[in-house]
């Protein structure tokens, strides 16, 4: 499936079939803090959360700036993605 993330100050974001799924995240100075990922149950199973998360590191990463993963799929994530262990910082 195609996704097409938006981004507005506080969460990426996609709109599909009339449903919304985002990815929240509090901006402190150079770091992001993802603390919240939501897909609706029709979308789930997709992979539309991966490419809200992909598109929050790829932000980052192009901005600079590093992320705290506390909601729990973001750190699930960073799991299974060690390319992104340089991006991620602990409080």
């Amino acid at each position: 499936m195609n996704v097409e993330v938006l981004h507005e100050p506080g969460r990426f974001f996609a709109r599909i079939e009339g449903l919304e799924a985002e990815v929240v995240y509090e901006r402190q100075g150079d770091v992001l803090d993802i603390v919240h990922t939501w897909t609706p149950p029709a979308l789930r199973g997709q992979d539309v959360a991966a490419r809200i998360t992909e598109a929050a590191f790829a932000y980052a990463r192009t901005h600079g700036l590093h992320v705290i993963a506390t909601c729990p799929y973001t750190r699930a994530y960073v799991a299974h993605h060690p390319e992104l262990h340089d991006v991620v910082v602990t409080r």
